[in-house]
């Protein structure tokens, strides 16, 4: 996966106290990937933001504890109800 042009950067704290960056589209405002400055080895990326979103598969899921009870969560997925420890 490779980023081209430029992203509009906003960080913020986190819940755990540390800074997370969210990276949008300069263009349309669309969310695209995030980091975290805890955690310098987590990418993530928002699948709407990928040409082909199918040829990734989730590899676990954070904060259960804020999705909804019609969102079917994959039981094979490590789930944390925040996020993972470091």
């Amino acid at each position: 996966m490779k980023q081209t042009g430029a992203a509009t950067l906003w960080s913020l704290k986190g819940d755990s106290g540390n800074m997370k960056t969210r990276a949008f589209c300069p263009t349309c405002g669309s969310p695209v990937y995030m980091t975290f400055a805890a955690m310098p080895g987590v990418f993530t990326v928002h699948a709407a933001s990928l040409d082909d979103p199918g040829r990734y598969r989730p590899q676990a899921v954070t904060y259960a504890v804020r999705g909804h009870a019609w969102d079917f969560l994959d039981p094979a997925l490590p789930k944390f109800e925040r996020m993972p420890p470091g």
